[in-house]
């Protein structure tokens, strides 16, 4: 779940072992995303043995070709340690 531009796990955990009424509540409140941030597996290829950086850029090809919008999300990269560190502290 994304909140303010940050993945949200807290809200993930609120929204567990909920049913009827509460469930639903919480799902159209804190609306969950499926966010990827590796490729496994491509057309039927197992990927795990490519670099990192190969994955992730087949991984951002797919999202484009697709046109992938929400409830798809693409976790965020970076290389930059700035940005890692704005990430983390938010």
């Amino acid at each position: 779940m994304w909140e303010a531009d940050r993945l949200a796990f807290e809200r993930l955990q609120q929204r567990l072992h909920r049913r009827g009424a509460g469930a639903a509540r919480l799902a159209e409140q804190h609306p969950a995303h499926f966010v990827a941030f590796d490729l496994l597996r491509l057309a039927g290829t197992d990927t795990t043995a490519w670099p990192y950086w190969r994955r992730r850029a087949a991984l951002e090809d797919l999202f484009a070709e697709h046109q992938l919008t929400a409830p798809w999300a693409l976790c965020p990269s970076t290389t930059d340690a700035a940005t890692v560190r704005e990430w983390l502290t938010g």
